[in-house]
């Protein structure tokens, strides 16, 4: 066997959307994995191999045997291989597997997305689980039009797209599928580690990785990690390469990202929840239990570490039945003492991408936020810059639109665009996009938005780095937790055309446990250009002057407006702007998408407009404004919030004071 070897490569990560002064965090724990580099190289010797040793597989069938009884009854192409390694399944179901496998066969060879690395994945599991069940001959053609797809299939290569990261995985389950059988086995290992890891995806990860932050949007990026992560476990097991090691930082921040990520509570079946982050789904599926299965098996890597012993103790049960197979082959179950989760940080910077998590305590009944300011990296992403999240039981300050189709007239002019976040609009006439994600296939209206720079999304690093200019759109300009607080400052400006738009400064004072200070500073490059600031719920607000409130199941978001003095406020259903709808076809995400929003509007036209808004889920907000010259702030029971300059200012609890300083001070895990 040809082995690669694996260097260790301590990264210093890029300051991608992160400006100012940034901390040095703290080193990445050595890594003491629960199974051994190489532990599993005798396997390939013998079929099946990717599931692992069979004696592994037969005594977790006895020592787990409720999770058994989950796979031998499940009917997923990985159930049936584990079932049949065990103890055997009927001929019968061992034959429709291999049929199915030989229709992928027939169908020829493709280089279509994700499509094709789903057919191959599918004929690689069955010719290894049922290996001994298929003729020599049908052995050979499998292999045959496997090695064809060397040559012919070239998508899903991108450095920065999910796919890239599912092929990883294809290949190395070719590989190890075939080893010693194919005379293509290593050129399939090669080109997954060699090619994609180290040639695309590690540099991603040492340069954007900072705090675990992934450059695909959250929905996509949740599932195709868990595929990243089994693909270096395979490769770690098999041969004693250790990809995990070419990321360090990434992969060891990436727990921590993982203990904020989630919304507060369990969703159904037990789950946890998450935000859609870029185009995502809000109705359950399997990417809602990636996430636990990857950092189960990331935290067996960095086996006693002090993220593996707090992710120990946010551990969930698996909540279905796909999530109890995954767990039964790779989850060597928990071995670390808890560590008590309230000393854990409840904030969390990954200022690679420009995204931060807080919440304000552990508990099932927490205040959440998210935060986005980052820069251009794939298709998947939204103009969202400078958009924020709240939750408590439920999502208050919401997302809105419905991702369904990736090009359609409502994806293009709603769902992806500025008016369907949290943010500011700056409408200038005329202003006009050209050939966003449809490739121009639809005409493109006017939402006050932000602006489409580049030209397309390109395939590596040293590309993005090249055009870097056009990709930019935000930095976080300041950020530290306190238990008492926190407080992030975001620059959104060069997300919009500079013809409209001087400045637009965001900063969020999170107080805890359930408030929430918005300060915006937004300067037009002509006063006429109507700013918006922008909230959407999933329920109709109610307004009573400058106060409005949003109920959502359990939970309730009051809101204060205290600035701009004069103020036009009014909410709209809908997804409507301009006297035009563009409404997506009827699916699942019909009946739960957010479809009202809230616009606060200047009453007076200027180029310089402030927005000050309190929001609280816990009551209603009786803030009082402070206004000292160029000084803006808020006062509410014992707190005192102030903004001074265009950043920065000083936050007052009780009897103590601190400074919000212009400053990125990251914790020990970011």
């Amino acid at each position: 066997m040809r082995a690669i070897c694996a260097l260790l490569v301590v990264a210093a990560f890029g300051p991608a959307c992160v400006a100012g002064a940034v901390r040095a965090a703290k080193e990445v724990s050595k890594p003491v994995p629960r199974i051994p580099d190489g532990a599993w190289a005798d396997t390939l010797s013998e079929h099946p191999r990717l599931l692992g040793p069979k004696q592994r597989l037969a005594e977790r069938a006895r020592t787990m045997p409720q999770f058994y009884a989950v796979v031998r009854s499940h009917g997923s192409l990985v159930a049936a291989g584990i079932a049949n390694a065990v103890d055997g399944i009927v001929p019968e179901r061992i034959d429709k597997y291999i049929a199915d496998a030989a229709s992928e066969v027939a169908k020829g060879v493709t280089n279509i997305h994700q499509t094709t690395w789903v057919r191959l994945t599918k004929v690689a599991e069955t010719y290894d689980f049922f290996h001994d069940s298929i003729s020599a001959e049908d052995r050979r053609a499998m292999i045959v039009w496997m090695n064809a797809h060397l040559e012919a299939y070239k998508g899903d290569e991108t450095a920065f797209h999910n796919s890239t990261l599912s092929k990883i995985l294809c290949y190395l389950r070719i590989a190890y599928a075939t080893w010693g059988e194919n005379p293509r086995a290593e050129d399939f290992r090669d080109y997954a580690l060699i090619n994609l890891y180290e040639g695309k995806v590690v540099p991603l990860l040492n340069e954007f990785g900072a705090g675990g932050g992934f450059t695909e949007c959250g929905w996509y990026g949740r599932h195709s990690l868990w595929h990243l992560v089994q693909a270096l476990e395979l490769a770690r097991r098999f041969e004693g390469y250790d990809g995990f090691a070419k990321a360090p930082r990434f992969f060891y921040q990436r727990l921590a990202y993982e203990m904020l990520q989630p919304y507060p509570g369990l969703w159904v079946y037990g789950s946890q929840r998450f935000a859609c982050e870029g185009d995502g789904s809000l109705v359950f599926g399997g990417s809602n239990t990636y996430p636990m299965l990857m950092r189960n098996l990331l935290a067996q890597y960095f086996s006693g570490s002090d993220l593996a012993c707090y992710v120990r103790a946010r551990r969930v049960a698996p909540p279905t039945s796909h999530a109890k197979v995954a767990d039964f082959l790779w989850d060597e179950g928990p071995q670390e003492k808890p560590l008590d989760v309230n000393t854990f940080p409840k904030a969390h910077l990954a200022s690679g991408i420009g995204r931060v998590y807080a919440r304000s305590d552990w508990t099932d009944d927490a205040s959440w936020l998210r935060f986005e300011c980052g820069d251009y990296f794939v298709g998947h992403q939204h103009f969202e810059v400078g958009n924020f999240e709240i939750f408590r039981y439920e999502p208050l300050a919401a997302e809105s639109g419905e991702y369904v189709d990736y090009g359609s007239d409502h994806s293009v002019n709603y769902l992806l665009r500025t008016i369907a976040h949290n943010c500011i609009l700056v409408y200038q006439p005329g202003e006009i996009w050209t050939r966003l994600r449809d490739g121009g296939r639809h005409p493109y209206a006017n939402d006050g938005g932000q602006t489409k720079k580049w030209e397309w999304t390109v395939g590596t690093l040293e590309e993005w780095k090249a055009k870097r200019d056009t990709f930019e759109r935000g930095d976080i300009v300041a950020y530290e937790n306190r238990p008492e607080y926190m407080f992030v400052a975001g620059d959104c400006t060069k997300a919009y055309s500079p013809s409209k738009l001087s400045l637009w400064i965001r900063q969020i004072v999170f107080v805890r446990p359930h408030k929430f200070i918005i300060f915006d500073r937004v300067v037009s490059t002509k006063p006429e250009y109507q700013k918006t600031w922008l909230l959407h719920s999933f329920n109709e607000p109610y307004i009573l002057g400058n106060i409005l409130t949003i109920k959502n199941g359990k939970g309730t978001l009051h809101v204060q407006t205290l600035l701009p003095e004069k103020q036009i406020i009014e909410s709209i259903r809908g997804y409507t702007y301009g006297g035009e709808t563009y409404d997506e076809r009827k699916s699942a995400q019909s009946n739960v998408a957010a479809r009202w929003r809230t616009e606060v509007k200047p009453a007076e036209a200027r180029r310089e407009d402030i927005f000050l808004n309190v929001l609280s889920t816990d009551g209603p907000v009786e803030a009082t404004l402070i206004h000292r010259g160029t000084a803006f702030g808020v006062f509410f029971d014992d707190v005192e919030v102030v903004f001074e300059g265009h950043v920065g200012g000083y936050v007052k609890v009780g009897s103590k004071t601190f400074a919000l300083d212009r400053e990125v001070k990251t914790g020990e895990y970011e």
